[in-house]
């Protein structure tokens, strides 16, 4: 299927959606990779990760108009060479998506609804989470999850803990809107997260 959208966001900023309908061989007919990257494409060792790894530079590609060259610094946080611009990356099931940046850091996670989610909400829900969630919300959990990790991608700091670090303050959990997401690591800061859903997933992207 290919792209879903490109969306521009503001005057500088894009997010992108695919559908990864293609196998790996035809989708890396739609770039020019460099050496280094060829050997990094054929070192992931199933063809689903190939696929999600051509598709988020391919949705790159079509935003920015030059085949990426992608980094990641000693954070992991992904760059493209040669360029200033911010990009996040993410991927779940059939979906990848992207959101890149001249004037700001990104931050964008996608997620498949799992029905067990619930018995993980320990894991990545705050106390003060716990006073409000109803942890029997399956889309609740998920935008949760969602939000937390554009935060943890926007701040770039592998240390921090999605239960301890980032919180979520209270909003009414429906199938768009904003969130306002404590990150208490290295010291306090407020992100704005939007998030959207679409049949079986969340999205959700740093403001």
């Amino acid at each position: 299927m290919g792209i879903c959208y490109i969306k521009a966001l503001s005057e500088n900023t894009a997010l992108g959606l695919w559908k990864m309908t293609e196998p790996w061989q035809e989708l890396k007919e739609q770039l020019q990779l460099t050496p280094a990257d060829e050997k990094l494409l054929f070192e992931k060792k199933t063809d689903v990760r190939r696929q999600e790894w051509l598709a988020c530079r391919i949705l790159i590609k079509n935003i920015t108009s030059v085949d990426p060259e992608i980094t990641y610094d000693h954070n992991r946080k992904p760059h493209m060479v040669g360029s200033k611009q911010h990009i996040s990356m993410s991927h779940s099931g059939e979906y990848a998506c992207v959101y890149v940046s001249e004037t700001k850091k990104t931050g964008i996670d996608i997620q498949k609804l799992k029905p067990s989610i619930s018995k993980g909400a320990d894991y990545f829900l705050h106390e003060a989470e716990m006073n409000w969630v109803d942890v029997e919300n399956n889309l609740l959990l998920h935008i949760i999850w969602s939000a937390k990790e554009s935060a943890f991608k926007f701040a770039g700091n592998p240390d921090l803990d999605l239960k301890k670090h980032i919180i979520t303050n209270r909003f009414d959990g429906n199938q768009k809107g904003e969130i306002e997401v404590s990150v208490l690591k290295p010291e306090l800061n407020t992100v704005r997260i939007a998030y959207d859903t679409f049949g079986d997933y969340v999205l959700s992207w740093t403001i």
